[in-house]
């Protein structure tokens, strides 16, 4: 079973807890296909070419262990996790390989990608390029080149296999840096792509981190509210039959939700679980997939977990993500997660180096990165939004944002919008404001005051800019940006 939560053809999922669900709209602008089958097997791996059940040699097996946690990173595949422990059985659902705990990226092509002349499974002919920590469909497991551990930290080196084809490596790898304390482990995965082909790098939704957890966490826990960092009221379900969730093409009710504190919960009819911080990550799915909450590590009843994101991945990026897994109860996971807040995604964005997190869904011509100082974007024959991460920012915390600019174009005015927790999709009208840009080519910093906007008010979620409202094709058309940031810096 593939680990994959996003349909990337104009998401369908309309949640309908006011407020705090993800409606359609907000996920609009992912525009990449996936698979529409919510990547179950329908119990038989088999049937897509997965391995039933993937070899498990405890001697391949690399732990991390304290008086309240043991981790074992797989070596046979790309180091995912296949056994997480406190004082009882292994709590990681191993059925099939592409369940464990791991990460997956995802970039272009899509339809007709045939690396090296390669053709994919046939169930997966749309998954285009998409390395996975553990292995491929048909069971060959990532390769693990370098590893060394020093007590409860253990750094290994791997390049991921691509899900959807037989044998084929990604070019590009993976560093790992893991370290155990008491009952949480973290997790920081570095991806260097080193790729050759040629496509058009879009957003695409990365796969962070994925739990699939034997079956007896079903309950689920998070907080959805908009007033985060306050101990407001938590929210809680049975996995195995959420109030809120569209079902897949499988029947499985797919939970994807903005989560303003980054973490979910999952635990079992004693209150004790398996935590998920993703400091990155705003956007958690969660599921059950089986009929009872009955079973273990090799059964296919499993409830799942993960923290998602969207990225633009380059053909030479450098991306870096960081997660942490908490054993314990609500109360813990929550609390490491209000000692992380200072992790979260916060309203400064330099951009001399990379993108900081922002994206785009159609081609932009910005030079690929690293970039050398700034990030340039020629607007000669085209010009699209600007989408910003997944934020958790109070809009009285961020009264003003100062925009480092360079522009050149036909235009006069720079766009910013945004939305909140409190709406269902951008509403342009209402949360926006118009900059007006100095035509000169050279850099100016634009003071916006947001607070004197009647839509800046409650949580922030999101902001995006369109470089500029009026346009025409002209040659030498260009936007370079130093930074955005609620501090000025000149």
């Amino acid at each position: 079973m593939k680990h994959s939560f996003y349909s990337f053809s104009r998401i369908a999922i309309i949640l309908i807890l006011p407020f705090f669900i993800a409606s359609c709209d907000d996920f609009k602008f992912l525009t990449s296909k996936k698979p529409n089958s919510g990547h179950i097997s329908g119990g038989s791996g088999g049937s897509e070419g997965v391995p039933h059940p993937p070899v498990i040699r405890p001697s391949s097996i690399v732990y991390l262990s304290s008086s309240k946690l043991r981790v074992g990173f797989n070596m046979l595949y790309g180091g995912a996790i296949t056994h997480l422990s406190g004082d009882g059985p292994n709590l990681i659902n191993n059925y099939d390989l592409g369940r464990q705990l791991q990460y997956a990226y995802y970039s272009f092509p899509v339809d007709g990608y045939l690396p090296n002349g390669n053709v994919p499974h046939p169930a997966w002919t749309a998954i285009g390029w998409d390395p996975i920590q553990a292995g491929d469909v048909y069971g060959n497991g990532s390769q693990v080149v370098e590893q060394r551990q020093n007590g409860n930290e253990l750094y290994f080196k791997a390049i991921p296999k691509q899900w959807g084809y037989n044998n084929m490596p990604c070019e590009c790898y993976v560093e790992t840096y893991a370290k155990l304390t008491d009952n949480v482990l973290e997790l920081r995965h570095v991806l260097q792509n080193n790729r050759t082909d040629s496509f058009t790098p879009l957003a695409r939704g990365q796969e962070l981190q994925v739990g699939y957890y034997t079956p007896q966490f079903n309950g689920f826990k998070t907080y959805w509210g908009d007033k985060p960092f306050s101990n407001d009221a938590i929210t809680e379900f049975d996995l195995m039959n959420p109030p809120v969730g569209v079902p897949d093409s499988y029947g499985v009710k797919i939970i994807e939700a903005y989560t303003p504190e980054s973490w979910t919960f999952l635990h079992g009819d004693n209150g004790q679980g398996v935590g998920l911080f993703v400091p990155t990550s705003h956007m958690f799915a969660s599921r059950f997939v089986g009929k009872t909450k009955n079973g273990g590590e090799f059964d296919y009843n499993t409830s799942i977990s993960g923290g998602n994101t969207t990225a633009v991945l380059d053909k030479n990026i450098r991306y870096e993500s960081k997660v942490a897994i908490i054993l314990g109860n609500v109360n813990e996971v929550r609390k490491y997660a209000y000692d992380h807040r200072n992790e979260l995604i916060q309203p400064d964005f330099d951009f001399s180096t990379d993108r900081q997190h922002w994206t785009f869904y159609e081609p932009v011509d910005d030079g690929g990165v690293p970039f050398k100082g700034e990030w340039s974007i020629n607007l000669d024959k085209h010009i699209t939004n600007i989408w910003g991460p997944l934020v958790s920012w109070k809009a009285t915390d961020v009264p003003k944002l100062y925009f480092r600019i360079a522009y050149k174009g036909s235009g006069t005015k720079m766009n910013i919008f945004w939305e909140t927790a409190r709406t269902s999709g951008l509403e342009h009208d209402s949360y926006s404001q118009n900059v007006n840009l100095i035509n000169d080519g050279q850099y100016h910093t634009y003071e916006v005051d947001l607070s004197r906007n009647s839509g800046w008010r409650g949580l922030i979620k999101r902001i995006s800019i369109t470089p500029t409202v009026e346009y025409k094709v002209e040659a030498g058309q260009f936007m370079k940006i130093k930074y955005i940031s609620k501090t000025k810096k000149e």
